[in-house]
């Protein structure tokens, strides 16, 4: 089985941006127009607590209107981005709206949601399992970083714990919650096969799971049998196979300009997931894939 479709392109966007209109140091026009610079197709704006109606577009981009909503608990707090909804989300949410009715709240209004930055947020396995209908999670956030925050833009040790604790098994963004248009812009990529640039054809791409996250590296395919998970990429110094498995044999590849690798299923794995790293130690990383039968 393969992952990916051989006839569709990936398309490069960023589902998380802030603006002027919240605590970004751009304005919509501003953000859209360097995105498009930087060879972006999709850009979701996504300022806090309210939808941005963000005008015309450049050629070549499609924006799509999103909002971040948040709640601060005692030991963590929660971020969920909803995108591609109608705007009457942005008058019907407050924080009294427990998280899990937000996430159901955005889903019925036409969009799609997901958790923003788990690491950042300090989020537990079982916060982060207890979520329902959410198309992914943020394995990477550009801004949970120096010289803006403390270093927890990856969020991928965490979501090994969940995802072997019995967590779902949720689709991996990379995105950049732009907000100073520095060190935080154009960094993080979710690439995305959607059959044209359109919000329907995004927002059923990302229900599909039909995307990976990356800060350069490409995954062109991955392809699943009964017994072995074997990658194609862009060149590649290591190529990695996690899974709930502490200790597997072999399941780190290091050379130079590798553009594939194979790794043969456990018996005891209940999911594999494919990091890329390239020469400059840049990532890209796959959704966790079900094996050997495995639900969550």
């Amino acid at each position: 089985m393969k992952l990916f479709s051989d006839d569709l392109p990936f398309r490069k966007a960023n589902f998380h941006c802030h603006t002027s209109c919240s605590d970004g140091q751009a304005s919509p026009a501003e953000s859209m127009e360097l995105y498009r610079k930087a060879g972006y197709e999709i850009l979701a704006i996504t300022d806090h607590r309210s939808v941005t109606e963000p005008g015309s577009a450049p050629d070549g981009l499609l924006v799509l209107q999103g909002i971040e909503v948040d709640y601060l608990l005692p030991d963590q707090c929660i971020h969920l981005i909803g995108l591609g909804m109608s705007s009457e989300i942005g008058t019907r949410w407050n924080r009294s709206v427990p998280p899990q009715e937000a996430i159901d709240m955005i889903l019925s209004l036409g969009g799609v949601a997901f958790l923003a930055h788990p690491a950042w947020s300090l989020n537990t396995p079982a916060c982060i399992s207890s979520f329902k209908g959410l198309c992914g999670v943020e394995i990477w956030n550009s801004v949970s970083s120096v010289p803006y925050n403390a270093d927890r833009a990856d969020s991928s040790a965490i979501l090994d714990v969940t995802w072997s604790s019995g967590g779902p098994l949720l689709p991996v963004f990379a995105n950049d919650d732009v907000h100073f248009y520095g060190t935080d812009l154009a960094v993080a990529a979710t690439m995305v096969q959607a059959d044209s640039l359109t919000r329907d054809a995004v927002l059923q791409a990302l229900k599909d799971g039909r995307f990976y996250a990356t800060l350069g590296p490409e995954i062109r395919q991955i392809e699943v049998t009964d017994t072995a998970i074997s990658v194609s990429c862009s060149e590649a110094d290591t190529i990695i196979f996690y899974s709930n498995m502490a200790w597997v044999r072999g399941r780190s590849r290091t050379g130079h300009g590798m553009t594939d690798s194979v790794y043969e299923i456990q018996p005891g794995d209940r999911f594999v997931r494919v990091e890329i790293r390239d020469a400059q130690g840049r990532k890209a990383w796959s959704a966790p894939i079900p094996v050997n039968g495995y639900r969550a």
